[in-house]
């Protein structure tokens, strides 16, 4: 690529911006956005929780299928999947299609319609779907006929981002081999991320004998639980920017009632860091907690894995041509990206890949979990067309 560009990245941004191609295709995409709209007013008010998100997948899938890209279907990981066949690099568009639970509690029982005010799309989904909408946006855009890109651009729209990245994992097992490029849009605009910080999900579990409360107080699960997380919420935690860990319990559980000693008593871990080997060393102190307080209480203890995505970075970081590029592209909206490199999002998977990934994405929105959620309508639209330029450079399409 880098002896493809002769000119700097912001003269190259420019020239592809200012292309016949290019401006035609502005142009049409935004007599079209109407359209573009009124689904994303649909994609909102379908019931998406994570891992139950088909029917908003099959939406999407039939969105695909009307602009004409190839082997649309929803794949055996739920995600929603439409390609634009052809030779040259290998391209990925990737936006995050469930929602949290809360959310898709509010869509479940919401009876009201999606509206529009002061410039905002109103309603719950709407702030989560504004991914979508940006996605079929791009895929738009690169589908009007008078549009060449020299490349197979695959649109993905990805199940389970929530819980455990698991659609961009199946994603990438299935074709991360082939992909060049990864660019996700997570709606709206002003933010490039070309890292990732490191996430393990886990939960420590105490298993013993069970009993009643007639039977006496110890020993006890929830004694174990309350030990172990005390001592591990004062593990000091390193904040260097390179090293900077994070760590939170939310979850704890055991009995049902109040007079039953469990004989099985959890809680959950998140253990976030900007560096690997600073994970395992946090996660190996807060292993030997759980132990000594299992050993205390007379108890056994196990841990249940649920998710581990090692932190990461684009080669070379900020002076990536990935990340010059996309930042040389944003200037022809008129705007300075704010950069950052830790995501947390379906980019880590690809950052743990090694395939050159950036992330786009600002200003989308607020008030999720709640009647009055929201998502800004001009920078989801307009994000659309800052990832078409920057793809559409990747693509070396055609300037006229």
């Amino acid at each position: 690529m880098g002896d493809v560009f002769s000119l700097s990245y912001d003269d190259e941004a420019k020239k592809f911006f200012s292309s016949s191609v290019t401006q035609r295709a502005f142009r049409e995409y935004d007599n079209n956005v109407e359209d573009l709209k009124n689904e994303w007013k649909k994609l909102a008010k379908i019931y998406a929780p994570s891992g139950a998100e088909t029917p908003r997948a099959e939406d999407i899938v039939k969105k695909f299928k009307e602009y004409g890209l190839s082997k649309s279907h929803v794949d055996s990981h739920l995600n929603a999947v439409g390609m634009l066949d052809g030779s040259g690099p290998t391209i990925a568009y990737i936006a995050t299609m469930d929602d949290l639970a809360t959310v898709a509690d509010y869509v479940k029982t919401w009876d009201k319609p999606i509206i529009e005010s002061e410039g905002k799309m109103v309603g719950p989904g709407t702030n989560s779907s504004a991914t979508c909408a940006s996605l079929l946006g791009i895929a738009k855009l690169f589908t009007f006929p008078w549009v060449k890109p020299h490349a197979r651009i695959y649109f993905v729209a990805c199940a389970q981002e929530e819980t455990a990245l698991n659609g961009m994992k199946g994603f990438i097992k299935d074709h991360g081999n082939e992909i060049d490029y990864i660019l996700e849009t997570g709606g709206g605009l002003g933010g490039i991320t070309y890292g990732a910080i490191g996430i393990h999900w886990f939960k420590i579990h105490f298993k013993g004998e069970r009993g009643h409360t007639l039977n006496g107080g110890l020993p006890n699960v929830t004694r174990a639980i309350a030990k172990a997380v005390d001592k591990i919420f004062n593990i000091p935690l390193p904040q260097e920017a390179e090293k900077r860990t994070l760590l939170n319990i939310a979850m704890l559980g055991a009995a049902k009632v109040y007079n039953h000693k469990s004989e099985d008593g959890w809680f959950s871990v998140d253990l976030r860091s900007m560096d690997n080997e600073n994970l395992r060393k946090i996660k190996e102190e807060i292993f030997k907690i759980a132990d000594e307080a299992a050993k205390e209480q007379g108890y056994q203890y196990y841990i249940e894995p649920y998710s581990e995505i090692p932190a990461g970075q684009i080669p070379g970081g900020r002076e990536n041509k990935l990340v010059k590029m996309a930042e040389a592209a944003y200037k022809q909206f008129g705007i300075e990206p704010t950069l950052s490199n830790r995501a947390a999002s379906n980019c880590n998977v690809s950052f743990a890949k090694g395939i050159p990934t950036v992330g786009m994405s600002g200003n989308r929105g607020a008030l999720r979990d709640t009647p009055n959620e929201y998502a800004n309508i001009e920078p989801v639209l307009k994000g659309a067309k800052l990832h078409f330029l920057l793809g559409y450079q990747l693509a070396l399409g055609e300037i006229l």
